[in-house]
């Protein structure tokens, strides 16, 4: 608008202007009959009234926002209010269907084994520093019943076990770790073998799966299950065969295998604290 003031065009504008003013007063003066086409005045006044119209709306905006600084500065404190709760409460709704999943799926794995004595839930609290194979500290105890081995999973397979207890939190070790081995089978093929790891393949998120027999028919995408012992339950999910291969002793094979539960996102687990077998040697 300041450029338009300053411009060439405008000079012109006011030159034309006073040059039909000029005519009107000397007509008014002189009593002649001197007629101006209506269409030609509004030709020539058209640009008066647009720049009068822009300047018009500039200072009405401009007033505006200085004297409703603060009415619209509450009204934006307001609706971004209003759009950070309903993000928390969106947020909180899919962290409550997530933990509903979880229990209805554990509910069942729970009436399929009634064997089972289960703890509370519990909350990872902290990541163990300096675990590169994904140890976690949770939330309950001794006071909850948990015990050192204890097996730890969530609905969808198996963690875990309990490594250090107090009253009132427990460390976890994962399956990702050299010092959790588990025996394991294929759920189709039922081939046996131990998961062994270490930091080469937990930097990978893998497990690799040992002493499986050379003449076994483990194959890539078959399903990895616990097979039982004294201290892991049979049947639960451990994860997915990722590829095979021959040890160098060509005496047996090993199996890298993908575990079920991503062990640095968990974020809820479940302590199985007694089940059929368990005390067996």
């Amino acid at each position: 608008m300041k450029e338009f003031f300053h411009s060439g065009k405008f000079k012109v504008i006011i030159c034309i202007f006073a040059l039909v003013f000029g005519i009107m007063i000397y007509a008014a003066i002189s009593g002649n009959n001197i007629i101006f086409p209506q269409s030609v005045l509004d030709t020539i006044s058209q640009p008066f009234v647009a720049a009068g119209k822009a300047v018009s709306d500039w200072v009405s905006g401009t007033i505006d926002t200085l004297v409703n600084a603060g009415k619209y500065k509450a009204e934006n404190e307001r609706l971004r209010e209003m759009l950070t709760d309903m993000y928390g409460q969106l947020i909180d709704k899919e962290k409550t269907d997530e933990e509903n999943e979880q229990y209805r799926t554990i509910l069942g794995i729970a009436e399929e084994h009634t064997d089972y004595t289960w703890s509370p839930p519990c909350t990872v609290i902290a990541r163990n520093a300096g675990d590169i194979y994904g140890g976690f500290t949770i939330d309950r105890g001794t006071a909850d019943g948990i015990a050192v081995y204890d097996p730890v999973f969530t609905s969808v397979g198996l963690v875990g076990m309990i490594s250090e207890t107090s009253e009132h939190y427990s460390v976890v070790k994962t399956i990702l770790s050299p010092d959790v081995n588990v025996g394991v089978m294929t759920a189709e093929t039922r081939s046996v073998g131990v998961t062994e790891n270490d930091a080469e393949y937990a930097a990978s998120g893998c497990c690799l799966v040992s002493y499986v027999s050379k003449g076994s028919e483990i194959k890539q995408g078959d399903v990895v299950i616990t097979s039982g012992s004294s201290v892991f339950p049979g049947d639960i999910m451990v994860g997915t065969v990722q590829s095979v291969f021959v040890d160098n002793n060509g005496l047996t094979k090993h199996a890298v295998i993908t575990p079920t539960e991503d062990v640095f996102k968990v974020t809820q687990v479940f302590v199985v604290t007694g089940f059929e077998g368990k005390d067996d040697q």
